[in-house]
């Protein structure tokens, strides 16, 4: 039996998966599809899991296939850095960071924070992924992740070490025209929102408040993704609660102006690592950074 593992195999998974198919990953890798198909089976076999399967005409991956394909890309990752670094000399190489962003939180904060980090460094190069913290944890401990910029930290049952680098107040922002319909006083009773998800940790915080303010508003749409709902808040669909550090941007971007509204609600900041010491300049430039974007 063969022992060692086939990295051709992994560029055959990254291209069905991509593709979500054997004939569309044929054609964009100029592999003939039994070829393809073959070389699938046999890093199946090698792994003893089935990594994909069929729902309809495409292939989708399983849950051990979503892992070979996060350490796959890592693997391509390093290589291209490895020829990066050789190509410049051996020295003073692009660093290569994996970078998981929860998706509940402003990527207005998260894009300030990386662009900090190219300022500092600027061979820096970041693979960045979105997802859920139900998700981009288990990629941190599974190390195919060095960190994760989140608004919330790790569940104490994880061998993941969290940092909260920030606090930041919450307000409720609303289109210029929604403004204008809304009562200071009242609270939010009746008015409409748009939330995060109630998997949030900012979500938790806003219900706790509601709770407490006995309001209860029209919420009419949540979303794990903050720029999609400041797009629909945009629209005048309802208001929406940001962050103190990006209302600039959110006023410049989307057009939304804060509501005469005091909260109380605080949305933190947290790095996670699944070691406790950094090991690259990369990671350090950016847990450093977090301390200071939008300020604590």
């Amino acid at each position: 039996m063969n022992t060692q593992l086939n990295y051709h195999h992994l560029r055959y998974l990254l291209a069905v998966a991509a593709e979500g198919g054997i004939k569309a990953a044929s054609d964009a890798i100029h592999v003939s599809p039994p070829t393809l198909s073959a070389q699938v089976r046999e890093l199946e076999e090698f792994l003893g899991t089935p990594l994909f399967l069929r729902e309809g005409k495409s292939l989708v991956l399983t849950h051990a296939g979503c892992m070979v394909k996060g350490y796959a890309e890592r693997i391509y990752g390093f290589g291209d850095e490895m020829v990066e670094v050789i190509r410049r000399g051996g020295a003073g190489g692009a660093e290569t960071v994996f970078v998981g962003i929860v998706d509940a939180l402003p990527k207005l904060l998260a894009s300030r924070l990386l662009v900090r980090a190219f300022e500092q460094l600027p061979l820096l190069h970041v693979v960045v992924r979105e997802g859920m913290p139900g998700e981009l944890f288990p990629a941190l401990s599974a190390h195919q992740l060095d960190i994760v910029i989140a608004n919330e930290a790790a569940p104490l049952k994880t061998v993941l070490f969290s940092t909260k680098v920030g606090r930041h107040g919450v307000r409720f922002v609303a289109s210029p025209a929604l403004k204008k319909t809304y009562r200071p006083g009242s609270g939010l009773s009746g008015f409409p929102v748009l939330l995060p998800t109630r998997e949030s940790a900012l979500r938790r915080e806003i219900d706790r408040w509601f709770a407490e303010k006995r309001a209860t508003p029209m919420i009419r749409a949540e979303f794990d993704d903050a720029a999609a709902m400041w797009e629909m808040a945009a629209a005048g669909a309802g208001a929406t609660p940001a962050i103190d550090p990006v209302l600039p941007d959110v006023a410049a971007r989307y057009g939304l102006i804060e509501l005469p509204l005091k909260t109380g609600i605080y949305e933190e900041l947290f790095i996670v690592t699944a070691e406790r010491q950094f090991s690259h300049e990369g990671q350090r430039a950016i847990a450093r950074l977090a301390r200071d974007v939008g300020g604590k």
